[in-house]
């Protein structure tokens, strides 16, 4: 039979990512396996999203890392304060693109499993997945489930 000892749940405060989590405890609970949530800051977008802006002395830049960087950890910890007692938990937040780096959390932490949720792209809703789901399940070593 297959266990799983370290799941790797990425969270972005959505409901796709809610659901991931759900699913994402229960194959926990039946492994005793231990959650590495995490939450991927994307800046280069979020800076690139300020092109004609122009940045004095970095402070836009900073200001919006700072942002990100506690938007992020906000959600790591809403995330946290739900999950059952009794389930081990690890909150990981990171600064890079999104796909390499959830799988360098994976291998970092040895992950057997990634639980994700998958988000639709325009009219084709419920057809593709998104980029980064995409990503990650054509890039990792280890299984990945992908939630809808």
């Amino acid at each position: 039979m297959v266990t799983y000892k370290t799941i790797v749940v990425p969270t972005d405060g959505s409901e796709n990512a809610k659901r991931a989590l759900e699913h994402a405890l229960a194959v926990a609970d039946r492994n005793q396996a231990e959650l590495i949530v995490v939450h991927v800051a994307n800046i280069v977008s979020a800076i690139s999203n300020f092109d004609q802006t122009p940045i004095s002395g970095g402070y836009v830049s900073e200001q919006i890392a700072e942002d990100m960087e506690e938007t992020g950890k906000e959600i790591l910890n809403d995330v946290v304060k739900h999950i059952p007692a009794g389930v081990k938990i690890k909150s990981v937040f990171e600064v890079g693109s999104p796909g390499p780096a959830l799988l360098a959390v994976a291998k970092k932490y040895n992950a057997d499993l990634i639980v994700m949720g998958s988000r639709g792209l325009g009219p084709l809703k419920g057809l593709f997945m998104g980029s980064v789901s995409s990503y990650v399940t054509s890039h990792s070593s280890c299984p990945v489930l992908v939630v809808k």
